[in-house]
């Protein structure tokens, strides 16, 4: 019998790639798992996909442009909300799973070893098919305005969307990674988490272009790379007015440097994190 040893080492270090990429199976399983179990049981199933998006865009719509008055930059608010909630839904939906994940797997990790980092992956890699719908759901109506006539605004730059995605799934990874490193031991974080993805809704520019913030708030996307993608997006595919290319270099700065510390962080809380559970 092929034995296997466990050894843990102490200080800071990086996650172990051949471990993970040697537990590719299991990635793959949980990403089944979780796409598997997301909707089971519910009459509609991966239609949610679809109408959580829209849903949700018909109400930004009603209550933040027309009731409230907040202008699109002559953007259809409804095509306006559904560029930005696909970005936006892909970050508060790994994030809050990411961040919870020694939480809500704690008697697994008790049970038996593999390579901690498999769940978060797994978690950012399920959760690209439903940015992908969602999109897609997005590209689909932006056709359909140009086709009717509705509004139309064509830019070739709407290609680059994918290279954005990047830096949305490696921030969203780095901040999740870093408050899961932190909620292993201090669990108030994941009851926390849903007032602070509230806060984040408004940080991010989910509603209100950057044009239509005060002076003294245009600071945000200095500081908020999640703010530089959804205004790049909607720049990309709506040629809307987007943000500066020093923001954007500092936006992917600070994206990389989330991640590496989040991976940092969430391999040392790992060594620990069943002892607390």
């Amino acid at each position: 019998m092929r034995e296997t040893r466990i050894r843990v080492h102490a200080g800071w270090e990086w996650i172990d790639w051949r471990e993970l990429w040697q537990s590719r199976d299991l990635v793959m399983l949980l990403v089944r798992r979780d796409l598997v179990t997301k909707y089971a049981q519910t009459m509609l199933g991966p239609l949610w996909f679809v109408i959580q998006p829209i849903v949700m865009a018909i109400v930004l719509s009603v209550a933040i442009n027309s009731g409230a008055g907040v202008t699109t930059e002559g953007v259809p608010p409804f095509l306006f909300n559904l560029c930005s909630l696909a970005p936006w839904f892909y970050f508060s939906q790994t994030f809050a799973s990411v961040g919870a994940t020694f939480v809500n797997n704690a008697n697994l990790f008790q049970k038996v070893y593999f390579p901690r980092s498999s769940v978060p992956l797994a978690v950012g890699l399920s959760n690209l098919v439903a940015l992908a719908i969602q999109t897609s759901l997005f590209l689909i109506v932006l056709v359909a305005y140009h086709v009717s006539g509705v509004w139309t605004s064509p830019s070739w730059r709407i290609v680059l969307i994918p290279v954005l995605f990047i830096e949305l799934v490696v921030f969203t990874l780095g901040a999740g990674l870093c408050v899961a490193s932190l909620a292993a031991r201090y669990r108030d974080l994941v009851h926390a988490m849903q007032y602070v993805l509230l806060i984040a809704m408004f940080a991010s520019l989910v509603f209100v272009p950057l044009s239509n913030l005060p002076t003294h708030l245009r600071w945000l996307p200095w500081f908020n790379p999640l703010a530089v993608i959804i205004e790049s997006m909607r720049s990309l595919a709506l040629n809307t007015s987007g943000v500066t290319a020093i923001q954007s270099v500092v936006s992917v700065a600070i994206s990389v440097g989330l991640f590496l510390l989040g991976l940092l962080a969430f391999e040392r809380a790992s060594r620990t994190a069943v002892d607390l559970a």
